[in-house]
Protein backbone atom coordinates (compact mmCIF):
# COMPACT_ATOMS: atom_id res chain seq x y z
CA UNK A 1 0.00 0.00 0.00
CA UNK A 2 1.50 3.41 -0.95
CA UNK A 3 2.39 5.73 1.95
CA UNK A 4 -0.04 8.64 1.39
CA UNK A 5 -2.95 6.12 1.90
CA UNK A 6 -1.44 4.84 5.62
CA UNK A 7 -1.96 6.47 8.65
CA UNK A 8 0.01 5.68 12.12
CA UNK A 9 -0.89 6.75 15.47
CA UNK A 10 2.00 6.26 18.28
CA UNK A 11 1.85 6.90 21.78
CA UNK A 12 3.14 5.22 25.05
CA UNK A 13 3.78 2.10 23.23
CA UNK A 14 1.21 1.54 21.32
CA UNK A 15 1.23 1.73 17.69
CA UNK A 16 -1.62 1.56 15.22
CA UNK A 17 -1.66 1.68 11.10
CA UNK A 18 -5.00 2.21 9.71
CA UNK A 19 -5.06 2.47 5.78
CA UNK A 20 -8.45 4.25 4.29
CA UNK A 21 -10.35 1.54 3.70
CA UNK A 22 -10.08 0.53 7.23
CA UNK A 23 -11.42 4.38 8.17
CA UNK A 24 -14.07 4.01 5.63
CA UNK A 25 -14.93 0.68 7.38
CA UNK A 26 -14.92 2.13 10.84
CA UNK A 27 -17.12 5.63 9.40
CA UNK A 28 -19.71 3.19 7.99
CA UNK A 29 -19.76 1.33 11.56
CA UNK A 30 -20.31 4.28 13.85
CA UNK A 31 -22.04 7.13 11.83
CA UNK A 32 -22.21 10.45 13.95
CA UNK A 33 -25.43 10.14 15.10
CA UNK A 34 -25.97 13.76 17.24
CA UNK A 35 -27.90 16.49 15.11
CA UNK A 36 -26.32 19.09 14.25
CA UNK A 37 -27.73 22.69 14.71
CA UNK A 38 -27.45 25.25 13.07
CA UNK A 39 -26.67 29.03 15.15
CA UNK A 40 -27.15 31.75 12.91
CA UNK A 41 -26.54 35.56 14.54
CA UNK A 42 -25.32 38.59 13.75
CA UNK A 43 -24.42 38.96 17.68
CA UNK A 44 -20.91 37.23 17.57
CA UNK A 45 -21.46 37.18 21.87
CA UNK A 46 -25.20 35.42 21.36
CA UNK A 47 -24.17 32.96 18.93
CA UNK A 48 -20.99 31.85 20.39
CA UNK A 49 -23.31 31.25 23.53
CA UNK A 50 -25.95 29.10 21.96
CA UNK A 51 -23.20 26.63 19.75
CA UNK A 52 -21.64 26.11 23.35
CA UNK A 53 -24.90 25.78 24.95
CA UNK A 54 -25.98 22.80 22.63
CA UNK A 55 -22.48 21.20 22.40
CA UNK A 56 -22.54 21.69 26.13
CA UNK A 57 -25.83 18.78 26.21
CA UNK A 58 -24.23 16.94 23.22
CA UNK A 59 -25.38 18.34 20.28
CA UNK A 60 -23.36 19.02 17.41
CA UNK A 61 -23.10 22.73 16.45
CA UNK A 62 -21.99 25.31 14.02
CA UNK A 63 -22.09 28.99 14.29
CA UNK A 64 -23.18 31.36 11.53
CA UNK A 65 -23.21 34.88 11.66
CA UNK A 66 -25.78 35.80 9.18
CA UNK A 67 -28.32 34.31 6.87
CA UNK A 68 -26.01 34.72 3.74
CA UNK A 69 -23.52 32.78 5.00
CA UNK A 70 -25.30 30.01 6.75
CA UNK A 71 -27.13 29.56 2.93
CA UNK A 72 -23.76 29.26 1.62
CA UNK A 73 -22.57 26.39 4.71
CA UNK A 74 -20.83 23.07 3.02
CA UNK A 75 -23.63 21.81 6.12
CA UNK A 76 -26.70 23.38 4.44
CA UNK A 77 -28.66 20.01 4.05
CA UNK A 78 -26.68 18.32 6.84
CA UNK A 79 -28.52 20.16 9.51
CA UNK A 80 -31.28 18.46 11.74
CA UNK A 81 -32.81 21.82 13.19
CA UNK A 82 -31.51 25.99 12.70
CA UNK A 83 -31.79 28.71 15.63
CA UNK A 84 -32.26 32.23 13.63
CA UNK A 85 -32.37 35.62 14.96
CA UNK A 86 -35.32 37.54 13.70
CA UNK A 87 -33.95 40.99 12.97
CA UNK A 88 -30.27 40.80 10.94
CA UNK A 89 -28.29 43.08 8.93
CA UNK A 90 -29.36 41.53 5.42
CA UNK A 91 -31.39 39.03 5.36
CA UNK A 92 -33.40 38.58 8.83
CA UNK A 93 -34.20 35.30 10.23
CA UNK A 94 -38.02 35.22 8.91
CA UNK A 95 -36.16 35.66 5.38
CA UNK A 96 -34.40 33.04 5.60
CA UNK A 97 -37.17 30.71 6.93
CA UNK A 98 -38.75 31.88 3.80
CA UNK A 99 -35.91 31.39 2.06
CA UNK A 100 -35.57 27.57 2.86
CA UNK A 101 -39.00 26.91 2.04
CA UNK A 102 -38.70 28.50 -1.35
CA UNK A 103 -35.57 25.63 -1.70
CA UNK A 104 -37.53 22.96 -0.51
CA UNK A 105 -35.40 22.56 2.90
CA UNK A 106 -37.50 21.53 5.35
CA UNK A 107 -35.19 21.81 8.06
CA UNK A 108 -37.02 22.93 11.44
CA UNK A 109 -36.50 27.01 12.35
CA UNK A 110 -36.53 28.26 15.92
CA UNK A 111 -36.92 31.85 15.71
CA UNK A 112 -35.20 34.38 17.92
CA UNK A 113 -36.29 38.26 18.69
CA UNK A 114 -35.69 41.18 21.06
CA UNK A 115 -38.19 42.95 19.49
CA UNK A 116 -41.99 42.84 21.03
CA UNK A 117 -43.94 43.13 17.72
CA UNK A 118 -46.90 40.99 17.70
CA UNK A 119 -47.77 40.74 13.86
CA UNK A 120 -44.49 38.35 14.59
CA UNK A 121 -46.78 35.79 15.56
CA UNK A 122 -48.26 35.19 12.74
CA UNK A 123 -45.23 35.86 10.43
CA UNK A 124 -43.52 33.16 12.09
CA UNK A 125 -46.43 30.53 11.63
CA UNK A 126 -46.60 31.18 8.34
CA UNK A 127 -43.05 31.18 7.32
CA UNK A 128 -43.21 27.54 8.74
CA UNK A 129 -41.14 28.05 12.27
CA UNK A 130 -40.52 25.78 14.66
CA UNK A 131 -41.38 28.45 17.67
CA UNK A 132 -40.66 31.98 18.00
CA UNK A 133 -39.11 33.03 21.54
CA UNK A 134 -38.79 36.61 22.59
CA UNK A 135 -35.53 37.81 24.68
CA UNK A 136 -34.64 36.97 27.01
CA UNK A 137 -35.90 33.28 26.86
CA UNK A 138 -35.18 30.72 29.12
CA UNK A 139 -32.85 28.05 28.32
CA UNK A 140 -35.27 25.30 28.84
CA UNK A 141 -37.74 26.80 26.56
CA UNK A 142 -35.06 26.62 23.59
CA UNK A 143 -33.62 23.47 24.31
CA UNK A 144 -37.92 22.33 25.20
CA UNK A 145 -38.26 23.93 20.97
CA UNK A 146 -34.95 22.23 19.60
CA UNK A 147 -35.69 18.91 21.21
CA UNK A 148 -39.90 19.03 19.84
CA UNK A 149 -38.57 19.94 16.46
CA UNK A 150 -35.97 16.73 16.30
CA UNK A 151 -36.08 13.29 15.31
CA UNK A 152 -36.13 10.66 18.86
CA UNK A 153 -31.79 10.08 18.68
CA UNK A 154 -31.27 13.47 20.66
CA UNK A 155 -29.20 13.79 23.92
CA UNK A 156 -30.79 13.50 26.93
CA UNK A 157 -30.67 16.26 29.53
Amino acid sequence: MPDDQRFSFSGEGVFLLLCFHDLAHLARVRPVTSPLIAVVDDDDALCSSLVDLMRSIGYRAEPHYSAETFLASVNLLNVHCIVADVHMPGMSGLDLARKLRELGIMTPVILITALPDMHLDGEAISVGAQCLLRKPFEIDSLLDCVERSLPDERPMR
